[in-house]
């Protein structure tokens, strides 16, 4: 995929996810949101599928403790370790799946060296040093080059960056994540008063093993597929 490609994806399943999130009654929480379940038709417009395990969210305040489900890499490591869910747990799994677009890695890859194999912790200090300085070639997919618009990617980037925050109620709305995608309002909305790169210096001690946890039980599991799928639909 080309960039502009890449970026109408991100935008296309953000808005879907958005809808599910903020429009529906009740609202919906989809548990599963990774890239195979993000279906392209011809002309690459992004539709969210898969909706096996979906939950209800009947307010804005419901937390759901359930059973662990869903596709490792993808999991919040709040639900992976505690089965606490809540509408933020698909918002972390759509920031590693900007992180795919952005890097062209896989969510779990273990024969990157020892302490690469996730791509979230792999690409947070990465990240924190695009947005710092403006540079992206460590984090970028190589087969991008220079082919692309870099207002675009400092932005999908930043919106990656808070999606996949530790803290579950430090990352964005879905409606947040659109509007950043798409250029609409002020990046402040993303940040809840924190800088990019920032929550890393507040780590709980149970965060912390909630991460370690939800990287023992991501490594060594099962085969990774992470391809999008393509799909067309007639009207």
């Amino acid at each position: 995929m080309d960039w502009a490609t890449r970026l109408k994806v991100a935008s296309g399943a953000a808005r879907g996810i958005a809808y599910l999130h903020e429009d529906c009654h009740p609202r919906i929480i989809h548990r599963d949101i990774k890239s195979s379940n993000i279906l392209l038709d011809y002309n690459f417009e992004a539709q969210v599928s898969d909706f096996g395990l979906a939950k209800l969210a009947m307010d804005a305040y419901t937390h759901v403790t359930t059973r662990v489900m869903g596709t490792f890499g993808y999991l919040a490591p709040e639900y992976a370790s505690s089965g606490k869910l809540t509408d933020k747990s698909d918002v972390y799994s759509f920031g590693v799946v900007l992180l795919e677009l952005i890097t062209g890695r896989k969510p779990v890859d273990v024969s990157q060296p020892l302490g690469d194999e996730s791509l979230v912790e792999w690409a947070r200090p990465l990240m924190f040093h695009a947005l710092e300085t403006g540079v992206f070639d460590e984090l970028l997919d190589p087969r991008l080059g220079k082919s692309y618009n870099e207002i675009e990617m400092f932005r999908m980037i930043e919106v990656a960056a808070a999606c996949v925050r530790h803290s579950a109620a430090m990352r964005p709305r879905m409606s947040q994540v659109v509007r950043a995608l798409d250029g609409i309002g002020n990046s402040d909305d993303l940040h809840n008063g924190m800088k990019p790169g920032e929550s890393e210096l507040f780590h709980t001690a149970q965060q912390s093993e909630e991460i370690r946890l939800f990287q023992r039980m991501a490594f060594g599991n099962q085969n990774y597929s992470t391809d999008f799928s393509q799909t067309s639909w007639k009207s």
